[in-house]
């Protein structure tokens, strides 16, 4: 599981207000707390105190949900670039995923992409391709 699932940061200074919450919904019934930084004893045990809630809440989930959790991915890869991202695009019949680096930009008020595929031209390549086509196409 992603270790900030379900587990949000609060920072509010003009509200003197800072701290976790913590929210999972399943089946339409949300399960949500606020762990605030001052009263839990510190930014630290607010966020162990999110934690252990989350993770209870969580382990009485069905089966099939906590595998869900489980398998979400847990970094996606940046850029740098405004206009480029990284893609994994599953197939129709959902059992091949597809990476790629995507350049999008605006063109006379119409959006425009290109796909650069990793398998293809490789994760460097295909990055660098991207952010070309966004400088040169996006001016």
């Amino acid at each position: 599981m992603k270790r900030e699932y379900g587990i949000s940061r609060i920072d509010q200074p003009e509200k003197k207000n800072h701290g976790f919450y913590v929210r999972i919904t399943h089946n339409g019934k949300s399960n949500q707390k606020y762990f605030p930084d001052k009263a839990s004893g510190g930014k630290g045990k607010a966020l162990t105190a999110a934690k252990k809630y989350r993770d209870g809440v969580v382990a009485k989930l069905p089966k099939a949900k906590k595998d869900s959790i489980a398998s979400r991915r847990t970094k996606i890869k940046q850029s740098g670039v405004v206009g480029v991202t990284h893609v994994v695009a599953k197939a129709p019949d959902g059992k091949k995923t597809y990476a790629y680096w995507q350049a999008a930009w605006d063109d006379k008020g119409t959006r425009r992409t290109a796909k650069f595929s990793i398998s293809r031209y490789g994760d460097k390549e295909a990055l660098a391709m991207a952010k070309k086509a966004v400088k040169k196409k996006g001016k």
